[in-house]
């Protein structure tokens, strides 16, 4: 029986180098995915703007109705 001690010491260097690397690169999306996460949620500015929009455009329809009665009588 014939036993089988060969190594490569530069592709072992490599893959340990590679896995190295890959560990940094799924840390930073992990981390990526979780900003993206609160930008996603984070839509506090849209309620702001959609509520000046409503607010002006209520604002708006109120003031023509009384211009509306007004220039009728």
């Amino acid at each position: 029986m014939r036993r089988n001690n060969y190594r490569n010491n530069e592709q072992d260097r490599r893959i340990t180098e590679l896995e190295k690397k890959m560990e940094v690169v799924f840390n930073h999306i992990a981390i990526t995915n979780e900003e993206l996460g609160r930008i996603k949620t984070d839509v506090h500015w849209l309620k702001k703007f959609f509520w000046i929009v409503i607010t002006a455009s209520v604002g708006g329809l109120i003031g023509t109705l009384i211009n509306l009665l007004i220039t009728v009588k």
